[in-house]
């Protein structure tokens, strides 16, 4: 299983990645994108302030889905 890529840290994002408009890997617009997925927390801090968001990938840079055994019994 490979292990998710951290996404770009605040600084390095644009205003669209920063506010969820465009991927934060390649700055392709999401307004018109169906399959955007989140790509993690990009981590931010100004001082005293933290500037931590939430982050989306298109679905070209979207980091793989995570393997779920299916042979697994639901929790009860």
């Amino acid at each position: 299983m490979t292990a998710r890529q951290e996404p770009p840290p605040v600084a390095s994002l644009t205003y669209a990645q920063y506010s969820g408009w465009a991927c934060c890997w390649c700055g392709k617009s999401l307004l018109k994108v169906t399959g955007a997925v989140s790509a993690g927390v990009a981590r931010g801090q100004d001082g005293a302030h933290v500037l931590d968001i939430e982050v989306y990938a298109c679905p070209d840079c979207a980091p793989p889905a995570l393997d779920v055994p299916r042979d697994t019994p639901a929790p009860s």
